[in-house]
C-alpha cells in the first residue's frame, strides 16, 4: 500500500485505538479483567497484571505524599524490570511529566536534561552513578516496590529555579512524556510525546511484530529510547508477556531465549551483527523465536539472518517525533524499510517535489512524515521553538533522513543529513561529545566524527588540537573523557592534529579530517 491509499475503515480502526482510554486506564480493566495474566518476567520472575496494578496504586500514594503531583517533571533513570514499569503507570496517573533518562548519564550531558526539562525530581538506583553526582541531593529512600533482593530506589531531588516562561506548563501542550533525542549542532532536545502518540506507537509495535496469543516478548532495550518505552504497553491489547532483563547479554542470549521461552525479539544498533559473529550453536534454530523486529538491518545484514537463523525479519522505519512506527517491512528481503502504516503518509522531498514512488527509478531525498489523524506528530520541542520550527513545515514532519520509495511504493531508507552518530543502538550526538572534551585545559578544538564499524553502525573518531604549549596525549585525552560521560559516550579512535581544518566562517571542516585508520584506537 502506497502512502495515502489506505482504505477508510482501516483508519477509522486505528483512529479509535490511537484515540482510546488513558493507558493506566487500561491497566486497571486489564487487572479487574484477569488479575492472574503474567504480564511480565522480571529476570524469570512472574510479575501478573494485579501485582502491576497493586504497585502503581502503592508508588501513587508514595509519590503523592512527596509532592509529585500533576505539575511535576519527574526523571526516571531505573534499569529494565517490573519497578520501573510500575514508576511509569504511576506517573501518567498522577499526570505527571515522564522523563525518561539513561542511568549512565553524569556530568554536563546529565546536568542539560536537568535544566532543559526543568526537572522537579528523579527516581534513580541507590547505586547508579546519577545518584552519586554532585547535581543531584539525595532526598530519601522508596521501599514499597521492593522484594528481597532487590535495591533501593531513591527519591532525590537537586537545585532548580522557577520554571521559566518558556518552559511553562502551557507548552507541554498534552504531552506525558518528554523523550530526549540526539542532539546534531546543537545538545539534545527534548522531544514532547503525547499520550495519542504513545497509544500510536504501541499500535505500529503491533502491526511490526504480528504477535499472536501466548507470545514472549524478549526486552532489553533501555526503557529512555522509544523503542523500549512502547514495548512496556503491549500487554494492555494483546496477551503476550514482556521478558525482562537489566541488559543485551550476547554470552547467555540463546540460554535466555529458551528459559523465557521467546518469541519475539527486538533489535536495535548492532544487535544483529553481533548475534551472526557467535559461533554457530544449536540452540540458535532450537527455540521458539518467531519473529526479529526492529530498524537498522542492511539487505546484507537481513540475507545473512534468514539463512542463519530461523525467524524471520521484519524491518521498520520511525522516529520519536512521529509516533515511532511508520513503515514496516514483514519479511520482504529487497523490501527495504517497506510501506507506511495506514495511519500516515510518508513522502520524499527531492528539488521541492513530493513523491510516493518512482517507476522510472528512485528521487533519493529527504523522508517526511504527516499524520492521517489528528495528533501523531509531536507538538515540538521543549523550550526550543527554533529547533521546532526546523521540523514542521505546514502538516509534514522533516526527518532529516534521507531515502526513496521504490516502484512498488516501499520506502528505502539511505542515510542520516544530520551529524548524529549511532553506535551500538545509542543516536549520539557529537556536537555534546564535543562539547565535554572541550573543556579540556589542553584542548584547543576538537571534533567528533562517525567512522564505519566492524560491529553495528558507527564508531566515534575524535580529532583534537592543543591550546599553545599545552599537552595532552590521546589515550589520555580519553581517559579523562571517563569522569565526564558516560561508557558509551567514549569515542574509540582519538587522534593529535598539528592544526584543525577550518572552514571561512571558522568552523570545523569535518570532511577535511583524516581518516580514522590513522587514529589511536581506544580497543
Amino acid at each position: 500500500m502506497n502512502s495515502g491509499s489506505a482504505q477508510p475503515d482501516s483508519i477509522e480502526r486505528a483512529s479509535a485505538f490511537i484515540h482510546g482510554s488513558p493507558l493506566e486506564e487500561q491497566l486497571s480493566a486489564a487487572a479487574k479483567r484477569d488479575p492472574n495474566r503474567v504480564y511480565l518476567l522480571d529476570e524469570g520472575r512472574p510479575v501478573t497484571v494485579g501485582e502491576i496494578e497493586e504497585g502503581v496504586t502503592s508508588l501513587v500514594r508514595v509519590l503523592g505524599r512527596l509532592g509529585i503531583s500533576g505539575d511535576s517533571r519527574v526523571g526516571v533513570a531505573l534499569p529494565v524490570g517490573k519497578d520501573h514499569v510500575v514508576t511509569i503507570f504511576a506517573l501518567l496517573r498522577l499526570r505527571a511529566l515522564w522523563i525518561p533518562l539513561n542511568p549512565q548519564l553524569i556530568g554536563e550531558p546529565l546536568g542539560h536534561q536537568l535544566r532543559d526539562s526543568d526537572a522537579t525530581h528523579v527516581l534513580c538506583e541507590s547505586g547508579s552513578p546519577l545518584a552519586q553526582d554532585s547535581q543531584v541531593q539525595v532526598f530519601g529512600e522508596l521501599r514499597a516496590l521492593h522484594g528481597p533482593g532487590h535495591n533501593a530506589t531513591v527519591f532525590a531531588t537537586f537545585p532548580r529555579t522557577a520554571i521559566s516562561a518558556d518552559n511553562g506548563s502551557s507548552e507541554l501542550q498534552g504531552a506525558c512524556l518528554l523523550m530526549y533525542t540526539s542532539g546534531t549542532t546543537g545538545p539534545p532536545k527534548g522531544a514532547l510525546v503525547t499520550e495519542t502518540m504513545l497509544r500510536a506507537a504501541v499500535l505500529g509495535a503491533i502491526e511490526v511484530s504480528q504477535p499472536k496469543p501466548g507470545d514472549v516478548f524478549y526486552v532489553w532495550e533501555p526503557l529512555f529510547h522509544i523503542g523500549g518505552a512502547q514495548v512496556v504497553f503491549l500487554p494492555l491489547f494483546e496477551e503476550l508477556t514482556l521478558a525482562m532483563v537489566p541488559r543485551f547479554s550476547a554470552s547467555r542470549f540463546w540460554d535466555d531465549m529458551l528459559a523465557y521461552d521467546v518469541t519475539h525479539i527486538h533489535y536495535l544498533g548492532g544487535i544483529l551483527q553481533i548475534l551472526l559473529q557467535l559461533p554457530q550453536r544449536g540452540t540458535e534454530r532450537e527455540n521458539r523465536v518467531r519473529i526479529a523486529w526492529g530498524a537498522g538491518a542492511t539487505p546484507e545484514v537481513r540475507a545473512a539472518c534468514e539463512d542463519r537463523f530461523a525467524f524471520a525479519l521484519h524491518e521498520c522505519y520511525g522516529m520519536t517525533e512521529a509516533s515511532s512506527i511508520v513503515t514496516v517491512n514483514s519479511a520482504e528481503r529487497d523490501g527495504g524499510v517497506g510501506r507506511p502504516l495506514p495511519w500516515v503518509d510518508v513522502s520524499v522531498r527531492s528539488d521541492e517535489r513530493l513523491t510516493t514512488s518512482r517507476a522510472d527509478g528512485p528521487r533519493v531525498g529527504e523522508i517526511l512524515v504527516r499524520g492521517q489523524i489528528e495528533g501523531l506528530i509531536t507538538p515540538g520541542y521543549l523550550g526550543n521553538p527554533e529547533a521546532t520550527a526546523k521540523i514542521l513545515d505546514g502538516e509534514w514532519f522533516c526527518t532529516g533522513d534521507n531515502g526513496y520509495f521504490d516502484a512498488a511504493g516501499r520506502l528505502h531508507f539511505t542515510g542520516r543529513a544530520s551529524d548524529s552518530i549511532r553506535v551500538r543502538g545509542e543516536n549520539i550526538s557529537a556536537w555534546q561529545i564535543e562539547s565535554v572534551f572541550s573543556l579540556h585545559p589542553a584542548v584547543e578544538r576538537c571534533a567528533v566524527v562517525g567512522v564505519e564499524a566492524a560491529i553495528g553502525e558507527q564508531e566515534m573518531a575524535l580529532f583534537y588540537t592543543l591550546d599553545g604549549a599545552a599537552n595532552i596525549e590521546p589515550e589520555d585525552l580519553l581517559e579523562w573523557g571517563k569522569n565526564h560521560l558516560a561508557r558509551f559516550q567514549i569515542p574509540r579512535y582519538v587522534r593529535l592534529l598539528e592544526e584543525m581544518p577550518l572552514t571561512p566562517s571558522q568552523r570545523v571542516a569535518k570532511h577535511r579530517l583524516p581518516k580514522f585508520t590513522e587514529c589511536v584506537s581506544l580497543a
